[in-house]
Parts: C-alpha cells; structure tokens; sequence
C-alpha cells in the first residue's frame, strides 16, 4: 500500500490522523492528530496550602494538552 501525504493513518493513541509528511525510503511517516493529546506534565506552585518554612511552596502537577499534535511513526 502506497502512502502518500493528505491519506488517513491512526496516531499512536487510535485517533484518526492525516499524513503530513513521507521519507523519501518510505520508511518513516509524520501523521497530525487534531485531537488533544498530553504534551507534559509540569510543577506548579500550590497556592491553596499554607507555604512551608524558608519560602517553599508546596507543589501540584498541572497536565498540558496539545491540539495538532505531530507523531513520527516508524513503518
């Protein structure tokens, strides 16, 4: 099967995606997913619990998502 850019593929998560790019050896092809996918998940400050001693919050982690996320899959 031929894959070309424009096609439908699934990104790694299942969702259907759209083929962005294709190497030249047709080895590896770049899908975009216009769902929300989870990019990282970073260190807040806790601003609802006291601070603690010497200026040190406490900390919660925050999850940040992505729309038109870009996966590289290995064919």
């Amino acid at each position: 099967m031929e894959l070309k850019v424009g096609d439908s593929y699934k990104c790694p998560e299942g969702h259907k995606a759209i083929i962005v790019w294709v190497s030249e050896d047709k080895k590896l092809i770049a899908v975009k997913c216009h769902r929300k996918h989870l990019s990282k998940v970073k260190k807040v400050a806790d601003d609802t619990k006291p601070a603690l001693p010497y200026r040190r919050r406490n900390t919660k982690e925050r999850k940040i998502y992505v729309n038109n996320m870009v996966f590289l899959i290995k064919i």
